[in-house]
């Protein structure tokens, strides 16, 4: 990948700028630097249903 393809954002922790999906940030350390609140509220709702549909699954051949 070239330098022009790569897409940086700022870490939502030290704000400085960071690769899209890199897992710690190089300066501060943080967790999943470049994800923002958007993505992380997609990810919670998703497991939310995912562990309902599991319960009901459960709940459903136990009967």
């Amino acid at each position: 990948m070239s330098d022009r393809t790569k897409k940086t954002l700022p870490c939502r922790y030290c704000k400085n700028e960071v690769e899209k999906g890199v897992k710690r940030c190089p300066h501060c350390g943080t967790l999943n630097p470049s994800m923002g609140v958007k993505q992380s509220l997609i990810w919670t709702v998703s497991a939310i249903v995912v562990l309902y549909a599991i319960g009901a699954a459960v709940r459903y051949f136990k009967q």
